[in-house]
């Protein structure tokens, strides 16, 4: 299963499932009520019912075809290497900086750090309150989440227009936030 909208610029809400042996989904999903009548009978097309839990669904799978023929292979290659470079190059921003460090390692577009400029047991909240005034400062957005126990941010590169001079600001953004804790 892999989710197009998390690295390959396909907007959300549609999700791919690679199987191997697809009659075993089949089997799984098959259901015939009366007032469907009968199965289609072989080399017919193929009814899309008998292949997940919704009878019918909308056509999400224009939502890539329209990225993928837009950008072509080598375009969403292209954007892909730039993003896990800004993310790399973000790793290393936090990692030059006393004050922060990286909670995890840097997996595609996703960047987790700690604020841990402060001694105190209270590092978990000094976190959450960074990520809530950076919010509400509407000049950028970061997330939150518990890793290991612990409260970090988050930030995930996956916006086709993201600039390495917008992840500046968003860094310069945080760095300012901290100062004033």
């Amino acid at each position: 299963m892999i989710n197009p909208h998390k690295m390959l610029f396909v907007p959300f809400d549609f999700s791919a499932l690679f199987m191997r042996d697809i009659g075993r989904l089949r089997q799984l999903f098959s259901l015939v009520p009366e007032y469907l009548h009968l199965r289609d009978p072989v080399g017919a097309e193929i009814n899309y019912m008998d292949y997940g839990v919704q009878l019918g669904r909308r056509f999400r799978a224009l939502k890539a075809w329209m990225v993928w023929r837009a950008f072509g292979r080598k375009g969403i290659a292209a954007r892909i290497r730039d993003h896990l470079r800004l993310a790399k190059l973000f790793a290393e921003w936090v990692e030059s900086d006393e004050r922060f460090e990286l909670a995890a390692p840097v997996v595609m577009g996703v960047v987790c750090f700690r604020f841990v400029g402060a001694v105190s047991d209270k590092i978990d909240n000094l976190n959450s309150m960074l990520v809530e005034r950076i919010n509400a400062s509407g000049r950028g957005y970061i997330t939150q989440t518990k890793l290991r126990g612990q409260t970090v941010m988050r930030i995930g590169l996956g916006n086709i227009l993201t600039t390495e001079q917008h992840l500046r600001n968003v860094w310069e953004l945080i760095q300012q936030t901290a100062d004033t804790l």
